[in-house]
């Protein structure tokens, strides 16, 4: 986590009230490790008290953990694609597009 919070900080991203997201990428990412750890011990099948085997639990636990950390992830641009979508966003020139040009000016130039 602490690779993650340099990230932000060199890219000048990170403000004080994204703690609270933070805390959520950091505690799915903790569920996630934890019921993979669990069920790399126990397997991926459970059986049931009538025989039955079925889909131990904490795969879904996992897989929901992991959806909400990608989520957060995605909008702090921690993913390769993401990633490249903030960099285009930073070597934007400052120049204004026609578009806003014409809406600043409220008139058309040609």
């Amino acid at each position: 986590m602490q690779d993650v919070l340099s990230k932000l900080e060199n890219s000048r991203i990170l403000e004080e009230v994204d703690s609270a997201a933070l805390t959520m990428l950091a505690r799915n990412y903790s569920m996630f490790i934890k019921a993979s750890k669990q069920l790399e011990k126990d397997g991926l099948t459970v059986e049931s008290d009538r025989g039955n085997i079925a889909q131990h639990p904490l795969i879904k636990v996992a897989k929901d953990a992991q959806t909400q950390a990608m989520k957060v992830m995605l909008e702090f641009g921690l993913t390769a694609k993401a990633r490249t979508k903030l960099i285009q966003k930073d070597n934007e020139s400052d120049e204004d597009s026609p578009f806003e040009q014409f809406i600043k000016q409220g008139k058309e130039t040609r």
